[in-house]
């Protein structure tokens, strides 16, 4: 890396720090320990056991003198993304918990099955690289069912366009606000985010607060929808709007929208500004939601032109983004909880896939 080349003494320094934490790791004197909240090195062996807590301490110390010489590089903030997405991957992927015949967990697993778990957690290894997202598995696809064990807030769909379909939910108090609230949830997901199980649902306190709410559910589209763009999905909240305010006899509708859903909430309340209608949005507000992509983190910083057209043109030829591909991408940018947890998990203890939600909130099976 040009940058550390102008800095010798920097990477001097942290090498020499780097061998002398080496050395009291070899004679038994280091005190490293991963965090409270790393799950990796949880298992009591990786600090009983003499070898497994050396490894895992040299895996530590390695990584901190990464990150360390990363930040003494002091690169501008896309260079600087870029290569924390890339070390935050090596560095991750070279953890010995992740290693079969280190792990303790897979070890005990073996012997407690006999050798098992580990066919088993290769048959799981092979059928997960056999399907995008090619990544481990975080929920089996028919461990939820909608109404059941997820979206159990009694409501009813009062319109229907091609697009979406809108969901009223039943009050549960004597009286509810004359103010209805729309909820637009992202185009990349499901209306469940917001309504995952009681106690965890935000529906569910919204109407239970005596909310009138409404929500929008996408339509997944495929090949015969590959004309649908922006102005399709911003129109729909439009419709949406409309609807909400012939059903409640509202003038005005309150806004809560979520991550894609928000971006494009805020282009129809550019758009409604523009023709002098915005006051029929009584408020506005948004969750997971990035309007500035100068530097919006890890994503923004990957992308470049090229890459930008070679993935319109991908969507382009199909028709339609898949869930899959993003799935895939998502996971890479948090290896640890999303890749490496099941890695663990899945194939090298061979146990059944855990329940688990993506980073918006929503269960996540494969496909």
């Amino acid at each position: 890396m040009s940058s550390l080349a102008r800095q010798p003494g920097a990477v001097a320094r942290r090498g020499g720090e780097l061998a002398g934490e080496l050395g009291r790791i070899t004679l038994g004197r280091s005190e490293l320990a991963p965090g409270k909240k790393d799950k990796r090195f949880a298992d009591p062996a990786w600090t009983g056991n003499p070898l497994l807590r050396r490894a895992m301490q040299t895996h530590l110390a390695a990584a901190r003198t990464a990150w360390e010489l990363i930040e003494a590089a002091d690169l501008d903030w896309q260079d600087d993304e870029r290569i924390r997405f890339t070390a935050t991957n090596l560095v991750d992927a070279l953890a010995p918990s992740n290693i079969p015949v280190v792990n303790p967990l897979s070890l005990k697993a073996a012997i407690d099955t006999g050798g098992k778990s580990a066919v088993q957690g290769l048959g799981r290894f092979v059928r997960d690289l056999a399907s995008p997202p090619r990544v481990p598995s975080m929920v089996d696809p028919d461990a939820f069912t909608v109404g059941e064990d997820l979206a159990n807030s009694p409501g009813t769909v009062v319109f229907r366009t091609p697009v979406f379909e809108l969901i009223r939910y039943a009050p549960t108090t004597e009286t509810v606000r004359a103010v209805p609230l729309l909820m637009v949830p992202p185009t990349i997901n499901k209306f469940y985010i917001a309504d995952l199980a009681p106690g965890r649902s935000i529906v569910e306190h919204y109407v239970n607060s005596g909310q009138q709410v409404f929500m929008m559910s996408w339509r997944n589209p495929d090949e015969r929808h590959a004309d649908w763009g922006l102005d399709t999905y911003g129109q729909a909240i439009i419709d949406a709007m409309d609807a909400v305010e012939r059903a409640s006899g509202s003038e005005q509708v309150a806004l809560q929208a979520f991550c894609s859903g928000g971006i494009i909430t805020t282009m129809v309340l550019a758009h409604l500004a523009a023709i002098g209608r915005q006051d029929r949005v009584a408020g506005l507000s948004l969750a997971v939601t990035v309007l500035d992509w100068s530097r919006a983190g890890t994503v923004s910083a990957l992308m470049d032109e090229e890459s930008v057209k070679a993935a319109t043109e991908k969507s382009r030829r199909k028709g339609y983004l898949d869930g899959a591909q993003l799935a895939e991408v998502f996971a890479w940018l948090r290896p640890n909880d999303l890749v490496w947890n099941y890695w663990v998990n899945n194939y090298l203890q061979g146990k059944p896939r855990r329940t688990s939600t993506s980073c918006s909130g929503t269960p996540t099976p494969r496909g």
